[in-house]
């Protein structure tokens, strides 16, 4: 009688953990994400490199393509790391405190450099990410 008083527990433990709904991790908010500044593929040279910040050289196919790179900005800050480079931490707080802008911007600079591997991704110079960054480290405490 025993024996059959556990089995019954353990199929209705195991048909409720089943029925319920799969909690899943809220991304980052794309409104935090400003956009790249650049387009992929302007003014290609001829060579595999196009205009990027300031007239600087980058790959054409910098930078990546926004649904990506939230993919993976996502990924990272899911991870806690740069999944592409984990020794890199990753953390998008959502506040205004210059202290969560620069962590942000630190994050998104770190997925559009790595998003394809380790060092492997697009440089700073194919959005304004940088100029934002410096704008953010202007800011009074």
């Amino acid at each position: 009688m025993k024996f059959s008083t556990v089995l019954l527990f353990a199929a209705a433990s195991f048909a409720s953990v089943q029925a319920a709904p799969t909690i899943q991790a809220r991304g980052v908010d794309p409104a935090l994400v400003p956009d790249f500044g650049v387009v992929a593929g302007t003014n290609p040279d001829g060579h595999g490199n196009c205009q990027g910040v300031n007239g600087i050289a980058i790959p054409c196919s910098c930078p990546p393509p926004r649904d990506q790179f939230i993919a993976s900005l996502n990924a990272n800050v899911a991870a806690g790391r740069a999944v592409n480079n984990p020794s890199i931490g990753v953390s998008f707080p959502t506040g205004s405190s210059k202290a969560d802008q620069q962590a942000r911007i630190a994050a998104l600079l770190v997925t559009l450099q790595n998003i394809h591997g380790p060092g492997v991704g697009c440089p700073a110079v194919s959005t304004v990410y940088g100029q934002l960054q410096q704008q953010i480290n202007a800011l009074p405490n």
